[in-house]
């Protein structure tokens, strides 16, 4: 009988940057080369096992459960040698993924097992030996020869007739260089023989790309020798190339085909288990659940003084009876504790989350903090009496101490029940692009700008091969430049695969055991925290609870401020805030919406200027309608609130459901609620209409529609209307927006709105301290406290804090720079300047500075930063003298050399001057205006000492046409117009199609502005956008009711333009002046193309002198600075 051949060796792209083939792609091949059975073998993991074994499921394959792992006890300098296991059986499985487990996370050992670590775990399990990691093969190149009958004998008495030789046959030199000696062993042990080829990636066709992929892996380049290479022969071969391969060892193919036989265990998905909750009372998980949540509600209605509880009572009773018949009652316990121990540590929790907040259980167990029956919140949208599933609280805690509560539940429910989940980054479309052209050694700066050009779009991301057909331009590159075209065809075949292995961000699980008998364990070397191997899809296929502890910054953000403000306001409490406060939507109706929790977008804005909201209901619908869909209905929402447009329902009998939103379909809960009122649904029911809406099965939707209008015929209403308003509900269902969802997430914009309204220094300086290390979001802020009118100081060593905070001088308040959002100076660093500060008083001067900070303090570059950044100034207003003499500072106060006693006695303060010229160089003039701000622009991300337009005369301006913002915004017969600013940030953006867009933050003399431009002259002038550039713009002007568009038309180097005009200055001086002001007005020049002339008043007569050629003026500032003081009067023409 011929036995097809049975692939027992495969590596997936689980195998992190080594395996070239998704699991789909690796079951898909098996499953076309009608081959029965397949094992996944990746190299020392199992993440792809459970995803593995139900795809060979789906597809009528055996799958074979494996992995390799390495073998601690026999290794070379470059790798240790690996065992490679297969599954028989439970026994095994549970066994392979304590081995697989331990391999991650035995202390601080290299990824593997020792052999000690394995004697216990052997039942159930194949292991087998082969390959370039072979440790007989390792044994023998290092000349432990004897050693080899010891491995063999250990591990034949461990797995009797389940300890097996691999042959492969990939044309190692290695590998076939020990195939004699191999077999000889086999047969003088009398150890079974398999065969493999060590699959790795598709067919012959993907060498290429895999030997990039193992170039990424190694940071080198393909030209590099002393690396690791593909091998041409590890693609999946079929079943008779695999038979021809051992066409003189037969018995491998049979011995092949039985293991498969052997193996015939494989996870399966199954139903989720839950941890149970551990109490001092004796009382069973419902009992405790019924108690809490009564004891919780009584608290809730006498802080909230609701007189008539009745209604509260039976919603509790409904959703306790449903909780508890359905098994979940532990569930809403293990939250509850959780995230009440939080509150009693301070740790700000979010008010609620996702369709829990609208539980009245989760409202009296303190879970959420939003009352369900006053916002119209319905439990069903959460837990659905009529449909079992999880339910799944999302809660969002404080950015800082989120780890806190993870390590509390750690402890509560031990740690081997408790583990984060593990995540995967795959190589994306640009960074596939970018790593293949490294490795295939193209030039940095072009392959950069070649993979900028594919669009980055990460809510709507397009693939490598979508970009390319989307983009003409593209296809045209890439087809004229063989280069680029080999780079996109590998790039091609690796966008996609896993790359590296990281821990989720949220996710974590509780078991009901110890995890490591469900899942395998790995440890994120970055964090040293246990994670699953499995994803968080599949962890919960596995069984496992998942729990989301979400980082919200918001959440901190709040907090620091009210901190902040009990400095001066003790008393202040955020939950006894009106939810009415005139101010705040007054300050919201203005569309001033930055830092605002989900209402700071510009689009955002013009809704708001739209809307005038005037209560906390507006704001929850606003959360539902900016979103793509529903955002066609905003115009209409805001024009029939303001009386412009007829409120319509789609029946009378709706107007309670829909009055709140103006007769239009927002929330899911209201398309269930329809149901109800028509057709008589339950809301359970209800809640499978929405489902089956969205959904859009057609089968389904058929069955909804008829039981839609039976039920609304009993309300008398006709077959032909229920009908109609079906297909109405339908869709708008499709848009519709979880209310619970959008109402927790409204409280926290209204909250944030507060408290910039009321408490703008305490938010602002929050909200800066939370955006330390992003300049763009520091650079918005900056704007904003311009239109809070908000005094912004500079930087400055003698004042500023580590990080922003707020300064009050006779009563004015302003807030500081914090020296930690310089760049390149470090957070850390600048804490220790200021505890020197704060405990050895003000630094006297630069001397005084670095005798108390020394090297090991404030380093090279950081000092270079801080003097770019003016913090200095206070004590030397002479950057460049300082700047130029950094390198002196650090050969006197730096290293070792300073260490020295005696080096220190020299140097004693007393001893030391800045004005020692011995010492310090001391002919330095300043810098010019224009590098000082190019400095400043560098290190803090915007201007704070004046702008570079200042630099030029005003009246070239106002002679070019060249006008402010303010003028633009303040006059709506504008449509085009010139404005000259400075490039701060770029945001760059694609459409559905792919085209690119961009948005630039632009610094002018008196504002900040964005400005966007599109896809043709994003390529026409991208040479010019640069941050840091001054720009003249050619712009048109697109306004409509309530927003404004400056969309760019062209853009001129600013500096370059001016440098190259000719002009004339005609500079006219009174009669008496001082003889200084020409001194410094004027400087030494041959510059052709800038004719110059002075005129002086004398005696009625113009006397006049030509400057032309050997003078020009030293600074258009200070010219126009004497013009407004009325000492020159000036006219420049341009020629």
């Amino acid at each position: 009988m011929q036995y097809p051949f049975i692939h027992l060796r495969s590596q997936s792209s689980y195998s992190l940057s080594e395996g070239a083939l998704k699991i789909e792609k690796l079951v898909n091949l098996a499953k076309k080369n009608n081959m029965p059975a397949i094992a996944l073998t990746d190299n020392n993991n199992m993440f792809g096992i459970l995803e593995f074994s139900i795809a060979c499921i789906n597809n009528s394959i055996q799958p074979i459960i494996g992995t390799s792992i390495n073998y601690l006890d026999i290794q070379t300098k470059e790798h240790p040698s690996q065992l490679n296991f297969l599954v028989m059986n439970e026994e095994g499985y549970i066994n392979l993924l304590y081995l697989s487990s331990i391999s991650h996370t035995s202390g601080n050992n290299p990824i593997g097992i020792y052999h000690k670590d394995l004697k216990k775990y052997t039942n159930g399990l194949i292991c087998y030996i082969g390959g370039e990691y072979n440790p007989l093969l390792i044994l023998k190149h290092q000349n432990q020869i004897e050693e080899i009958s010891v491995f063999i004998n250990n591990f034949r008495n461990m797995f009797g007739q389940d300890f097996l030789f691999e042959i492969q046959r990939v044309q190692d030199p290695k590998i076939d260089g020990f195939e004699k000696e191999f077999l000889e062993y086999s047969q003088n042990f009398t150890i079974p023989i398999i065969g493999s080829n060590n699959i790795k990636y598709e067919n012959e066709n993907d060498y290429n790309a895999h030997d990039a992929l193992l170039c990424i892996a190694q940071k080198l380049t393909i030209n590099q020798t002393n690396r690791k290479v593909s091998n041409s022969e590890i693609y999946f071969k079929t079943s008779e190339q695999m038979i021809n391969i051992f066409g003189d060892i037969p018995e491998i193919i049979e011995n092949n085909f039985r293991i498969a036989l052997k193996c015939n265990y494989y996870p399966k998905e199954i139903l989720p288990k839950l941890p149970k909750f551990s109490s001092d009372q004796n009382l069973s998980e419902s009992e405790l659940l019924n108690l809490k949540s009564k004891e919780g509600l009584l608290l809730r209605l006498q802080e909230m003084n609701i007189n008539s509880p009745s209604i509260y009572q039976e919603r509790l009773n409904y959703e306790l009876e449903i909780i508890n018949n359905m098994g979940f009652s532990g569930y809403f316990l293990i939250v509850a504790d959780f995230v009440n121990w939080a509150k009693n540590k301070e740790i700000a929790v979010g008010p609620g989350r996702g369709s829990g907040a609208g539980s009245v259980v989760a409202w009296s167990l303190s879970i959420t903090d939003l009352d369900p029956l006053q916002y119209g919140l319905l439990f069903e949208r959460f837990l659905n009496p009529e449909r079992v599933s999880m339910p799944d609280f999302d809660i969002d805690f404080c950015q800082n101490r989120r780890d806190e509560v993870i390590e509390y539940v750690s402890n509560k429910y031990g740690k081997e029940c408790v583990a984060h989940i593990i995540t995967f980054g795959t190589l994306a479309s640009r960074a596939a692009i970018r790593d293949v052209g490294r490795v295939l050694e193209i030039p940095y700066s072009e392959i950069d700008q070649f993979a900028k050009l594919f669009p980055y779009n990460p809510a709507n991301p397009l693939s490598l091969d979508e970009s390319i057909n989307s983009d003409k331009n593209l296809k045209e590159m890439v087809a004229s430049d063989e280069r680029l075209s080999n780079v996109v065809d590998i790039s091609l075949k690796l966008e996609g695969l896993h790359r590296h292995a990281s821990t989720h961000a949220a996710g974590v699980v509780i078991g009901d055991s110890s995890i490591i008998n469900i899942v395998p364990l790995y440890k994120d070397p970055n964090t040293s925290v246990n994670a699953t191997q499995f994803s968080m899809k599949y962890v919960e296929k596995a069984g496992l609870i998942k729990f989301d502890f979400l980082g919200l910054t918001t959440l901190s953000i709040i907090q620091d401020s009210i901190k902040l403000i009990k400095e001066n306001h003790s008393n202040f409490d955020l939950k006894h805030i009106p939810m009415d406060d005139k101010k705040t939507f007054q300050q919201l109706s203005k569309g001033e919406a930055i830092g605002i929790f989900q209402l700071e977008s510009n689009g955002m804005g013009s809704v708001l200027r739209q809307l005038q909201p005037d209560k906390f209901e507006e704001i929850i619908a606003v959360v539902a309608l900016f979103r793509p869909g529903p955002m066609d209905h905003i115009p209409s929402f805001c024009n029939r609130k303001h009386g412009k447009e007829k409120i319509e329902y789609l029946h009378p009998l709706l107007e309670k459901v829909l009055k709140e939103t103006y007769g239009i379909i927002v929330y899911q809960e209201q398309v269930m609620q329809i149901a109800q009122v028509l057709s008589n649904y339950t809301l359970g029911e209800a809640d499978l209409l929405r489902r089956a809406m969205g959904k859009k099965i057609q089968k389904e939707m058929d069955a909804q529609k008829n039981r839609f209008i039976e039920g609304a015929k009993s309300n008398k209403i006709s077959i032909n209307e229920a009908s109609k308003i079906f297909d109405l509900v339908n869709k708008f269902a499709g848009y519709g927006f979880n209310k619970s969802h959008a109402a927790g997430y409204a409280l926290l914009a209204y909250q944030t709105a507060y408290l910039k309204t009321n408490f703008p220094y305490e938010f602002m300086t929050a909200t800066f301290n939370y955006s330390i290390d992003r300049t763009d979001r520091i650079i918005l802020l900056n704007k904003e406290l311009s239109s809070l009118n908000i005094e912004f100081k500079k930087p400055d060593i003698n004042h500023s804090q580590a990080k922003f905070s707020i300064e009050e001088n006779n009563g004015l308040k302003s807030i500081r720079f914090g020296l930690g959002a310089i760049k390149g100076v470090g957070i850390k660093s600048m804490s220790n300047l200021v505890k020197e500060r704060e405990n050895n008083g003000k630094f006297i001067d630069i001397i005084d500075f670095m005798n108390r900070l020394k090297g090991d303090v404030i380093n090279k570059r950081q000092l270079e930063k801080l003097v770019q950044a003016g913090s200095f100034d206070s004590i030397e207003t002479n950057r460049a003298r300082l700047f130029y003499n950094v390198p002196k500072f650090v050969e006197i106060y730096g290293g070792s050399n300073f260490k020295d006693q005696n080096q220190a006695m020299l140097f004693e303060e007393n001893k030391l001057s800045f004005d020692d010229s011995n010492l310090f160089d001391q002919q330095i003039d300043d810098w010019s205006s224009g590098f000082l701000l190019k400095s400043e622009l560098e290190v803090i991300g915007f201007y704070f000492s004046s702008h570079p337009v200042s630099l030029y005369p005003k009246n070239y301006f106002r002679h070019n046409n060249i006008i402010e913002w303010n003028q633009i915004k303040l006059n709506e017969d504008i449509k085009s117009a010139k404005i000259v600013g400075s490039i701060l940030d770029i945001k760059e953006r694609s459409n559905k199609e792919g085209r690119k867009y961009a948005f630039l933050t632009v610094s002018t003399l008196e504002s900040q502005i964005e400005l966007t431009i599109f896809s043709d002259k994003l390529n026409d002038f991208r040479n010019l956008i640069k941050e840091g550039n001054l720009l003249l713009f050619h712009i048109d002007i697109s306004r409509d009711i309530e927003n404004m568009r400056l969309i760019i038309r062209k853009i001129e180097d600013f500096e370059q333009t001016f440098s190259n005009q000719k002009k004339i200055i005609n500079i006219y001086l009174q009669q008496y002046f001082e003889i200084d002001l020409l001194e410094k007005l004027f400087k030494k020049s041959n510059r052709k193309n800038e004719k110059l002339y002075l005129y002086i008043d004398k005696d009625n007569k113009l006397i006049s002198f030509d400057f032309s050629d050997k003078f020009e003026v030293t600074s258009y500032k200070y010219l126009d600075k004497l013009l407004d003081a009325k000492k020159i009067d000036y006219s420049l023409e341009i020629v």
